[in-house]
């Protein structure tokens, strides 16, 4: 009977099949490469059930923030991949899109959630907001140099050049 044959044969293709779909699924849905949104609550004053001034320029601000950041983490976001493909590009292609893929695009996913609820703090002024956040970015840069360095060691020690 050749079921046992085709069972060998479907068995050994599966995992490169589930390797492939799940590479797949990783760049077309990369939530890090997403814009930040502001999903602020609107103050009412309760006499006139009207915006609130303060409320309706720090909204504005957080608006325009909202914009500007989303625009710098892009940026980033395209720096480093090129950056990234640049310095590696010796490295075996599959391996080096896995490292990104299970490390650094987690990672990334991570700060980019974490700046997105830092956005949405109505408790602390924009301008703290900025600063809070101009500094997690300076951050991450500089951990990404670090992880760069890193991958290629890790490449060159596993034989991946």
């Amino acid at each position: 009977m050749n079921s046992s044959v085709g069972t060998q044969n479907m068995s050994q293709d599966l995992p490169k099949q589930r390797f492939e779909r799940i590479m797949a699924e990783t760049l077309v849905h990369q939530p890090y490469k997403e814009d930040f949104a502001i999903g602020t609550r609107i103050k009412h004053n309760s006499a006139y059930n009207t915006e609130s001034d303060d409320t309706s320029a720090h909204s504005e601000e957080l608006k325009q923030l909202c914009t500007k950041i989303s625009s710098i983490w892009k940026e980033s976001v395209e720096d480093m991949e090129k950056e990234y493909n640049e310095k590696t590009q010796q490295v075996e292609k599959s391996w080096r899109e896995g490292i990104w893929n299970n490390k650094w695009a987690k990672y990334l996913e991570h700060v980019h959630n974490t700046i997105q609820v830092k956005l949405n703090d109505l408790s602390k002024t924009p301008h703290d907001t900025e600063v809070n956040i101009a500094f997690m970015l300076s951050y991450v840069i500089s951990v990404f140099a670090m992880f760069i360095e890193e991958v290629v060691e890790d490449a060159t020690r596993l034989g991946k050049m």
